[in-house]
């Protein structure tokens, strides 16, 4: 994509859906902890994968195409920004119209994990959830794996989106 997504979102749009989630979040972990059955590390991922669905949000409301890998991936990366704030640094490779790779080269998540004095690999019980749950609600025919992870100890983050092959689910 020859321009990026986000300088289309105007800044009280991006103000609105970052606190709209910030509102969500205690909500959904409120439902979790009272309401949902599971161990608690499933339930917290149930609050990621709920919050991705914001992602689609964004799309839809601006009319962002996902008919591809890359378009996926490009407002994945917009809506990753507008969600929770600038400190995100996304680059997109398309290698063909079913696959891309995002690679993550800075995360708010790790950085405010370290701030709080918990372990940064706390950010991929989040992470893996918010990101599988954004790709799949912004187009069902694709699915994202992680290939490498900056809180597992890798210096950046891989994530592959590619079309999901015939009768595969997520």
């Amino acid at each position: 994509m020859a321009k990026d997504l986000i300088e289309e979102i105007p800044p009280l749009a991006r103000w609105r859906f970052a606190t709209q989630a910030a509102s969500l979040l205690p909500a959904l972990y409120s439902r979790a902890l009272r309401e949902e059955e599971g161990t608690p590390e499933e339930r917290e991922q149930a609050v990621w994968y709920a919050l991705g669905r914001e992602v689609r949000e964004v799309a839809e409301t601006f009319g962002f195409p996902t008919e591809t890998a890359e378009e996926v991936c490009e407002v994945f990366r917009a809506g990753s920004v507008v969600l929770f704030g600038p400190d995100f640094r996304f680059s997109v490779l398309a290698t063909s119209p079913e696959r891309a790779t995002v690679v993550l080269k800075a995360c708010p998540y790790t950085r405010c994990l370290t701030a709080a004095g918990c372990d940064a690999d706390t950010a991929f019980s989040w992470c893996l959830p918010f990101a599988v749950s954004a790709v799949e609600h912004l187009n069902p025919a694709f699915t994202l794996r992680f290939v490498r992870a900056r809180c597992m100890g890798e210096a950046q983050c891989e994530m592959t989106v590619r079309k999901k092959e015939e009768g595969e689910e997520s």
